[in-house]
């Protein structure tokens, strides 16, 4: 089928169905897909969280605070969780 095909066939099984449980799974389910497509992980976190980010990213870009080295950072995590081995 193709994809005109598809959408013609969804769209006459709605029409003609009395199910308002259906309909409302169907529409629920379209929401959740079109909200995955269009919302980016960054749109989630409150937005003190997401500007701190975008801070320290910047401040690591152009070099006034180069952050904590990845190996030094693991050993610190390493030791402070040894149940995740790390």
């Amino acid at each position: 089928m193709s994809t005109a095909e598809n959408k013609l066939s969804l769209v006459q099984m709605i029409v003609e169905s009395e199910d308002k449980a259906f309909i409302s799974k169907v529409l629920e389910y379209a929401r959740s897909l079109k909200k995955e497509k269009t919302t980016h992980w960054e749109e989630e976190l409150p937005e003190y969280v997401a500007e701190e980010l975008r801070l320290s990213i910047e401040e690591a870009d152009n070099g006034t605070d180069p952050g904590i080295p990845h190996e030094e950072m693991l050993e610190e995590a390493r030791r402070k969780y040894p149940h995740l081995n790390l």
